[in-house]
């Protein structure tokens, strides 16, 4: 190259660092182009004209800049980086974590590379060596906010005796950086984890004027509202309400929808999920998705989590196309959507985490339908329909939620029996003569009132005892939190059982010690209550004035045992009591309890997969008729 070409392609450079720096991308796009064309040795060039392509979105060109400059320059880690960062946003996530990898044989010491493998391992379910690699990143440099807060994420979800090393993980961070906002909202979930609402309220809440545009903190705040019995149905209803308004305003982006409104047509039916895994989600889908009519409707699935267990390997069975979204922008995903000429696309998740609620503000399907995971409105204008039944939500409040309700006739659950070899064992307090009673939800469930009404039982019955069982016990001050809290009642020590989370065979084992299990208020119990159902316990609930208090009595009365439903405290108190003094009756039930279950519309697989279809049949037609000739 003569030194005058040089000199004009320096200049070239120079012009398109300009316009990058002005964000001009698309004129700095041509002049790297034309770089890279003239001198295609140049690595710097195709370092900038990766970040280009990045900044524009242009993955697969980006890519190929990355690949081309590896060529150039095998040790020029900023370039592998990069390609790990596209394949992670392509969904690619081996190849990401080959990528990093490469990286850190070439520099061991790179405390961000460590930090965002872990991040993907993390995603991949590779929780130990992710958890190691944050580990490592943060002694090579402990000030980096991001790696602590993440090392507290995984400390969290996934090392549930660490708990207390999780708090000083945030508060590490916070301490770096007061602003954070993963910290406040990691916090938050530690606090709700541990069932102190006042403090994950505030946590969440802080984090919001932190980021005030931030829809999955949003998102955390009104969780952890339905948890909370001071807010009632008017006010969650404002306040999901005003989520949808924060955050999908701006609806002109949404164009028509090619569709042919054929009324009688196979469906095209596109689930979207972050839980199509061992979860409570998981284990309601796989009756549905194996009973589809596959004559009648076409199922895909849109996973948003990079776990796979064998129960995913089992939906993916069911499913007739499978499309892996995790860290995909919400805009790839809707034209993924359009482009599968999906007809009713069903949300899974709600405001639960890993949900997609910001991919249904694009409005992608003709129909949008939220089910089965959340207890209150989406908030979101887009969202057409809201399954339900008559129980969780009644007539008089239809007005509380921006969908159109769709009732099944039955139940709006169906229940995927284990298949796990574990009899129901005969009723403990024969042998044992003193009642156990039980619940095993998740102690964000157990609030003041909670403790209080079930501290009264304790007292009025002085031979009995309350095993508890949640993932937040295998933190030993949190269950020294709770012991303080039944004792300020007057529950002796004694009388507490607190166990902490453990593999499904055995926490299904664990009701062989129950003999009545206490469904929690104002949020009930789903898949705990069924799986007390299951092994022979029956369940004490109160039904309240929201969706999130009608579950119980959805399931109870679905199951013929419309005695365990309660519709106050003191009824519930009584009712509990009337059970724990008549032990033949209990034992009765508990020989009876699962096959029950097994006949009731609770585990009718076909029967409530045909009342579904005909529920998606109706949303269709509805659509088809107002459509254009």
């Amino acid at each position: 190259m003569q030194n005058n070409d040089s000199e004009y392609l320096l200049s070239l450079k120079q012009q398109g660092l300009a316009l990058m720096k002005g964000n001009c991308l698309a004129e700095a796009k041509v002049l790297f182009e034309k770089i890279c064309d003239a001198s295609p040795d140049d690595a710097e060039a195709w370092h900038h004209l990766s970040g280009i392509h990045i900044m524009m979105g242009n993955l697969d060109e980006a890519g190929d800049c990355c690949r081309r400059l590896i060529e150039l320059r095998p040790d020029y880690t900023q370039a592998r980086l990069n390609l790990g960062n596209i394949f992670y946003l392509q969904g690619n996530l081996d190849a990401a974590v080959k990528e990093y990898q490469c990286v850190l044989n070439i520099d061991q010491n790179d405390a961000g590379v460590h930090n965002n493998l872990g991040t993907i391992l993390e995603s991949l379910g590779r929780f130990d060596e992710a958890t190691a690699h944050y580990e490592k990143s943060i002694q090579i440099n402990p000030n980096i906010p991001e790696t602590q807060s993440n090392l507290g994420n995984i400390l969290l979800y996934y090392h549930k005796d660490r708990l207390s090393e999780a708090l000083d993980c945030y508060q590490r961070a916070l301490r770096l950086k007061p602003d954070m906002v993963a910290a406040h909202n990691g916090l938050g979930n530690l606090y709700r984890f541990q069932g102190k609402h006042d403090e994950a309220l505030a946590s969440f809440q802080e984090a919001l004027r932190c980021d005030p545009g931030n829809a999955v903190v949003h998102s955390n705040l009104l969780y952890m509202l339905c948890y909370c019995p001071e807010y009632d149905v008017a006010t969650l209803f404002a306040e999901h309400a005003r989520w949808g308004e924060a955050h999908c305003r701006d609806t002109t982006h949404i164009t028509a929808h090619t569709n042919v409104p054929d009324k009688g047509k196979r469906l095209r039916i596109g689930y979207v999920s972050a839980d199509f895994r061992n979860h409570p989600v998981g284990i309601f889908i796989e009756q549905v998705l194996s009973h589809h009519d596959k004559s009648r409707v076409e199922i895909f699935c849109y996973s948003n989590h990079g776990l796979r267990d064998e129960l995913t390997e089992r939906l993916r069975i069911h499913a007739d196309h499978w499309r892996d979204i995790l860290a995909q922008p919400d805009e790839t995903v809707a034209e993924q959507v359009r482009r599968d000429g999906i007809d009713i696309l069903v949300d899974l998740a709600g405001h639960t985490a890993g949900n997609r609620l910001l991919t249904f503000a694009l409005k992608p399907a003709p129909i949008q339908v939220t089910w089965l995971s959340y207890v209150a409105t989406t908030g979101l204008k887009t969202m057409d329909y809201i399954i339900a039944d008559r129980f969780i939500i009644p007539p008089q409040h239809e007005c509380y939620y921006v969908e159109q309700v769709m009732r099944l006739p039955r139940g709006y659950l169906c229940f995927t029996p284990p298949n796990l070899a574990i009899e129901v064992s005969p009723l403990p307090a024969e042998s044992r003569k003193e009642v156990t009673f039980g619940c095993f939800n998740n102690l964000s469930k157990l609030t003041p009132d909670v403790i209080a009404t079930w501290s009264n039982i304790l007292r009025a019955i002085p031979h009995s005892r309350l095993f508890l069982k949640s993932t937040g016990f295998n933190d030993e001050e949190t269950g020294r939190h709770f012991q303080k809290l039944f004792s300020a009642h007057g529950v002796r020590d004694k009388q507490l059982i607190l166990a902490g989370q453990s593999p499904r065979d055995e926490f299904l084992a664990a009701y062989s010690d129950v003999d009545i299990g206490l469904d929690p208020f104002p949020y009930n119990g789903g898949t705990t209550t069924v799986e007390a159902l299951w092994m022979g316990v029956p369940v004490v609930t109160l039904s309240g004035d929201r969706f999130v208090s009608r579950v119980g009595e959805s399931i109870m009365t679905n199951l013929g045992l419309e005695k365990c439903v309660t519709n106050s405290k003191e009824d519930y108190i009584t009712e509990a009591i009337a059970l724990a003094s008549d032990l033949p009756r209990l034992a009765k039930l508990r020989r009876g309890l699962r096959s029950q279950l097994l006949n009731s519309p609770l585990c009718d697989g076909p029967g409530f997969t045909r009342d579904l279809e005909a529920a998606y049949r109706t949303m269709w037609e509805a659509w088809c008729q107002i459509q254009p000739q």
